[in-house]
């Protein structure tokens, strides 16, 4: 996985939940940090704002974890 990548969803993810990006690994649940359905959502628009990418809806139920939705950018932008 890409370091930029995820230092930039790192970044999406504190901005939003209102959290310091450090607290955030690769490994957290969305879940757990705080992010509700609504919440995934949103951030699904700001990744797609953020990456230039368009996120098929189909694709948004997999971004469960950070390095999910890495990985998940990832693929979409080697597309």
């Amino acid at each position: 996985m890409m370091t930029d990548t995820l230092e930039r969803v790192r970044r999406l993810l504190a901005g939003y939940l209102k959290i310091p990006p450090e607290t955030i690994g690769e490994d957290s649940k969305l879940d757990e940090l705080g992010l509700d359905s609504l919440g995934a959502l949103e951030l699904v628009f700001e990744i797609e704002e953020e990456f230039k990418i368009k996120v098929p809806d189909e694709k948004i139920p997999e971004f469960r974890t950070v390095r999910a939705v890495c990985d998940g950018i990832e693929a979409l932008r080697g597309a």
